[in-house]
């Protein structure tokens, strides 16, 4: 009996033609690739025949793969072999979408299994792997004009691995006909060369460093450094980057790697994860600074140099129009300014409890969870703008703080932090912000039927919502998803599961890897989250670039359809990719989540969701 391995929709059956196609013929043709497996049960059996497919594979075409490794006769050419398995390897679980797996014989505890596969397959393979790669400079770029380093290194780089994990590298060009093997690595070196990095401040042992790129603050950047006990990992935020040193790190030069493999967020897509680990890392020694711990341990930029150079950015976007108009900001801000200076005083001295009376109940139980947020540091100079909120609040913007946290490589996040104010001028909440970008994409986005109270409601939503899983605040999350959400867990597969749970579907969007979307009820969705807080120590969301359409079909409701890049970090597990959510604010005390899904690559709303017709 033959069956064909496929993975797409549905487990398709072979042709009936090849039932009639002879092993002998097969071994013979020359067109085949082919393998042949025991094993106590199909599976297994299954599994060695694709192992001895693959090495097959990689015996014919192991001299071609002169990029795999830089180094090859260095160890012996017994490695470099070994690197065409495993990235072969990963092809034949993410990729080969024609194998056809030939069952002879199926015997309790001894089955034997034979696969094969045209030759001609393999190069659909790193076709796909080709288009991808330009996917993913095109990406980069993007990123790149958005001062977000981080990202536009991320995708330069995973780029030029795809490039090298082909067959032939040497002759995938751009459109401009350059060798992308090549000119990737030429634009990650000038990106890396127009970085600067100077040290702005340090008390004791804690250190802030202000990132700039062509002479403006950098909207993301990641960096590494050994804090004396080991590497730490670290993410810079609109400038501001922040280090907790060793408490005997006493150097007066000290050394930090800018990040540009990003292999935790490769973590989601197996194909990535498994051709960075076979690739051989490029080192950029642009990428590697030295720099000088500022004498006497103490300020090495006055506050008002350090505030110029992060307004920066901001007096550029008064330039280009895109900054939030005076009727967004109150005009009495006096006594709320008064307040954030003594709640940033508290914080910057640990002492919490001189500013309690400023707060609400509500709002103490948040802030007390989100200074308690890792060790949680004010870093950078405040600069604090209050904005007019919805039944007469205000919300206060402007604090960076960075969160520390010491499990396994420490990592630290900076965030904006955001207090709302209410009518009677207490504190009833406190959130992680957006970041400038993605709030500037709000505060000033051009739409119809959109005004200033309805900007603030979108951003505030938004704060909360990441927030709330930051904090691990499930009884939060519990009362924004409606009881009949359509919430979709999305996850980058490559191949079929065993089995599929009821309600489980598989698509291919086409330039995506394959995707797995289990629709959750809401029950099941805050189980299932319940399990991932207890599990880890820290969650980290970050958002990027955002998309965000109102329903105007629903002309006495505000409901949203709303698509965000998002970051996800967490201790045990990262990924990046883009939620989507349909959300009702009309009563902004209580939005309520209508929609929420995830997918690994940004599509237009009206391309992809047609937002509309998921809300009759």
């Amino acid at each position: 009996m033959k069956t064909k391995l496929t993975i797409t929709l549905l487990l398709l059956v072979a042709p009936l033609a090849l039932l009639a196609q002879s092993w002998d013929n097969i071994q013979r043709s020359g067109e085949y690739y082919y393998g042949v497996g025991h094993g106590v049960n199909i599976s297994e059996a299954t599994q060695a025949a694709m192992s001895d497919m693959i090495n097959m594979i990689s015996i014919n075409v192991a001299d071609d793969f002169t990029m795999i490794s830089e180094n090859k006769n260095l160890n012996g050419s017994i490695e470099h072999k070994e690197r065409i398995v495993r990235s072969l390897s990963c092809v034949s679980q993410a990729s080969l979408t024609n194998v056809e797996k030939w069952v002879v014989e199926e015997k309790e505890s001894n089955c034997l299994v034979r696969c094969y596969i045209k030759r001609s397959e393999l190069s659909r393979v790193f076709d796909s792997r080709v288009n991808k790669a330009r996917n993913y400079i095109v990406k980069a770029e993007e990123a790149l004009g958005r001062r977000k380093l981080d990202m536009a290194l991320q995708y330069y780089y995973w780029a030029y691995a795809l490039v090298c994990s082909v067959q032939y590298p040497n002759e995938v060009k751009d459109e401009e006909g350059l060798l992308l093997i090549t000119e990737i690595p030429a634009r990650i070196r000038a990106i890396l060369g127009d970085v600067a990095v100077e040290v702005v401040k340090r008390e004791d042992i804690y250190m802030e460093l202000l990132f700039k790129y062509k002479d403006e603050p950098v909207s993301g950047i990641g960096f590494n450094f050994n804090d004396g006990r080991g590497i730490s990992s670290m993410d810079a935020k609109d400038g501001i980057g922040f280090m907790e040193l060793g408490p005997d790190f006493d150097k007066e030069f000290f050394h930090i790697d800018i990040e540009y493999e990003y292999k935790e967020l490769a973590r989601s897509d197996a194909e990535m994860n498994s051709i960075l680990a076979v690739v051989s890392r490029k080192a950029f020694r642009e990428a590697n600074h030295t720099l000088k711990t500022p004498s006497g341990g103490k300020v090495a930029m006055s506050e008002k140099q350090l505030k110029e150079e992060l307004n920066s950015v901001i007096n550029k976007a008064v330039a280009v129009g895109t900054k939030p108009s005076a009727s967004q900001f109150m005009t009495n801000a006096d006594s709320y300014e008064a307040v954030m200076d003594k709640v940033i005083t508290a914080v910057e001295n640990g002492l919490y409890s001189d500013v309690t009376d400023f707060f609400t109940l509500d709002g103490l139980e948040v802030f007390n969870d989100l200074v308690t947020y890792g060790t949680g540091r004010v870093v950078g100079v405040p600069d604090i703008k209050i904005f007019r909120s919805t039944d007469g609040r205000a919300v206060a913007r402007g604090l960076q703080m960075a969160f520390s946290f010491k499990r396994g490589t420490k990592t630290s996040f900076v965030e904006d932090v955001v207090f709302t104010f209410n009518k009677e001028g207490k504190i009833e909440n406190v959130a992680f912000g957006l970041g400038k970008d993605s709030t500037n994409d709000i505060m000033c986005k051009e739409a119809s039927g959109w005004d200033d109270m309805t900007r603030e409601m979108v951003m505030e939503f938004l704060e909360n919502y990441k927030t709330a899983y930051c904090l691990m605040r499930l009884d939060y999350i519990e009362t924004i998803f409606s009881d009949d959400a359509v919430i979709i867990i999305g996850n980058v597969v490559k191949r079929k599961p065993a089995s599929a749970s009821q309600g489980e579907r598989q698509v291919s969007i086409e330039g995506n890897e394959i995707i797995t979307y289990n629709r959750q009820t809401k029950d099941e969705y805050i189980g299932r989250l319940k399990n991932v807080f207890r599990r880890n120590e820290f969650i980290n969301i970050h958002f990027t670039n955002n998309e965000v359409q109102w329903l105007e079909k629903f002309e006495n409701e505000k409901v949203y359809a709303i698509q965000i890049g998002q970051e996800y970090n967490s201790t045990s597990y990262a990924d990046m990719g883009y939620l989507f959510l349909l959300v009702d604010i009309t009563n902004r005390d209580e939005p309520l989540i209508k929609i929420r899904t995830w997918q690994p690559n940004e599509i237009s709303l009206d391309e992809w969701y047609n937002a509309g017709d998921f809300y009759k």
